[in-house]
């Protein structure tokens, strides 16, 4: 297995220091960094592009979630934190796991077969690529739907699993991480705007830029959805700037 490249975000020195102690007694994870605060993390997640983040919440210019909207990270997220309140919101934003301190090297044993479980998975995802005109098949509990990809709206991450809602307001749950889906959809279609958001740009009925992001309104969506920071950048670059 190839070494999985790590950058460890976290203000305090001491943890920095006890986790890179408790990593470094597994070959698979290779230390190439640390970082003490957003303003220090995003340059380096940037040059150095890790494998797996090690992601502290509580950092003294911000939150982790915080650095996730500022910075676009397509790598594996791993929160680790003296507090239990946050893990509904880390699995929101599809992190890989949730470690609360001191570290254990059995819960890291665990992180690291969970990392490599998925990539055997997503290894056999990259085969399947979408056209817009196809239909996909969805199981719910007893029953199986064929949804047409051109009347999907948007997906949204519901920790391991993504919901799906259509046209018709239709809300399908699957057991799907939102990381696997824009390697299946067409991107001249569909592109990611959050780390728990998908949208397909022939739904959009308005947008409104607010600062360094802006509010996408879908047509059948009661909520508007936030574009981040970090993929507002990139929708700019990608879409709309060639």
């Amino acid at each position: 297995m190839k070494r999985l490249t790590s950058l460890i975000v976290d203000d305090e020195r001491l943890a920095r220091v006890s986790l890179i102690k408790e990593l470094s007694k597994f070959l698979e994870f290779e230390i190439v960094g640390e970082a003490s605060s957003i303003k220090t993390a995003i340059p380096a997640i940037q040059k150095l592009n890790p494998d797996v983040l090690f992601l502290d919440i509580q950092l003294s210019d911000g939150t982790g979630f915080d650095l996730l909207d500022q910075v676009e990270f397509k790598g594996k997220i791993i929160f680790v934190t003296a507090y239990y309140e946050y893990a509904t919101r880390a699995f929101e934003i599809n992190a890989q796991d949730y470690l609360i301190k001191p570290v254990s090297k059995e819960r890291i044993n665990n992180v690291l077969k969970k990392i490599t479980d998925k990539d055997k998975d997503s290894d056999h995802d990259r085969l399947i690529m979408f056209n817009y005109e196809d239909r996909i098949m969805v199981e719910q509990k007893k029953s199986i739907h064929f949804l047409k990809l051109n009347t999907l709206v948007c997906i949204r991450a519901e920790k391991d699993y993504t919901s799906l809602i259509d046209c018709n307001g239709k809300v399908y749950l699957v057991l799907e991480s939102i990381g696997n889906w824009p390697k299946k959809l067409p991107e001249d279609h569909f592109a990611r705007v959050h780390r728990n958001s998908i949208i397909n740009f022939n739904f959009i009925e308005k947008a409104e830029k607010t600062g360094n992001t802006a509010f996408l309104f879908l047509k059948g969506v009661s909520a508007p959805v936030t574009v981040s920071r970090g993929y507002y950048k990139m929708l700019k670059t990608r879409y709309f700037y060639k």
